[in-house]
């Protein structure tokens, strides 16, 4: 692997930390946290104007046909300012699932849509702990060439502000078991189905989907009935890596704002920075961030080699998460008693901290993910 990034990725790079800070300070994503569809339409706009969420859409669908490592850079300076965007279900997981299980009528018609930001897609598959198909309960019923939808999904990310929805449901078996799911696009607005926004830690506008006999005709199944999983799985291993490099680009961003201040708040005479307690806290962090960071990146690099990747997923999302648990905490902690008021900028990192490190299967989920692939069992 070659850790440099190519001269285009850079020029990425800096154009997305450019827009974050001239467009996304922190803020602005304390301020959207009230909002219903928990990301503006119009900062989205100025996000696709640039080309972002068509970074792996092909080439001949409107995207610019590029790689995980792209999107890995771009999403780590997007997690600087926490800047909330529907980027990662609807650009990278759903224009992946799209484009692995979809039809050509399908890539045609949604691909271009997604990839100029007009078409935002969320993901309802998750019904608890588990991240994949074997925890899918909800049930999809053939009516000739129809199905029909019942269920919930306890947790769906931007759901009120989705034009459609990505639904893993169960036509067939029993849960416990990858096999039996079916993908849907469904209207986010289609009779039957009702969205509650429901509160986290972190804020980041979850929503409980209920779908009540909810009619899906032929034309919006992805793939083979019964058989989705294994074309959803890569779309998914894709989103969980974008995911771990906002992570990290959120735990540089405490890192820095905790070295800052250790620097200038004075205690005893002297810079709080001087005391070798606050130098450890400080090596420490910044040593697992780095190792999460290079992790995140191998990963991307893995996928975009079409390598079997499933156990890098599960160490990367483990890393990703219990390093930015402990970054914001160690920031909070190093910022004192002021660290943990909810006016004060670290109190954004440390919600989010622990809440994303259950997001998109917890620790103990992809813990199990590796074991088995370590073990074989």
């Amino acid at each position: 692997m070659d850790i440099e990034l190519t001269e285009e990725q850079r020029q990425l790079m800096d154009a997305a930390r450019r827009f974050v800070e001239r467009e996304c300070p922190l803020s602005y994503a304390r301020a959207i946290e009230g909002e219903a569809a928990g990301y503006s339409r119009d900062l989205w706009e100025r996000m696709a104007a640039l080309g972002w969420p068509g970074l792996l859409a092909p080439e001949e669908h409107g995207g610019a046909g590029l790689g995980m490592i792209d999107v890995a850079v771009l999403c780590k300076e997007l997690g600087r300012n926490l800047t909330p965007s529907p980027l990662i279900p609807s650009a990278v997981i759903a224009a992946s699932a799209i484009a692995a299980a979809g039809s050509d009528a399908q890539k045609a018609a949604l691909l271009p849509r997604i990839a100029s930001g007009d078409l935002v897609v969320a993901l309802a598959m998750q019904e608890g702990k588990r991240y994949d198909g074997a925890g899918v309960r909800m049930t999809a019923r053939a009516e000739g060439d129809s199905f029909v939808l019942n269920g919930q999904k306890p947790y769906v990310e931007h759901a009120a502000g989705a034009d459609r929805l990505l639904v893993l449901a169960r036509s067939s078996g029993a849960a416990g078991s990858n096999d039996g799911v079916t993908m849907f696009l469904v209207d986010a607005r289609a009779p039957g189905v009702s969205v509650r926004p429901r509160g986290t830690m972190a804020r980041d506008h979850q929503a409980a989907v209920t779908f009540a006999d909810v009619s899906v005709n032929a034309a919006d199944v992805l793939g083979p009935a019964g058989g989705a999983w294994p074309l959803l799985e890569p779309a998914l291993y894709r989103g969980v890596v974008a995911f771990c490099a906002y992570m990290v680009g959120a735990a540089e961003k405490i890192h820095a704002m905790a070295t800052d201040f250790a620097k200038q708040r004075v205690q005893f005479d002297k810079p709080i920075g001087s005391f070798q307690a606050i130098q450890h806290y400080l090596a420490q962090s910044i040593t697992e961030i780095t190792a999460a960071d290079t992790m995140t990146f191998y990963t991307a690099w893995a996928l975009d080699q079409r390598e079997p990747a499933r156990a890098m997923v599960a160490k990367t999302k483990i890393c990703a998460g219990d390093t930015l648990k402990q970054a914001s905490a160690i920031g909070a902690q190093i910022y004192g008693g002021m660290g943990f008021n909810e006016d004060v900028d670290t109190t954004l990192f440390l919600r989010r901290g622990k809440q994303w490190q259950m997001s998109m299967g917890d620790s103990g989920y992809w813990g199990d993910v590796l074991a088995t692939e370590l073990l074989g069992a």
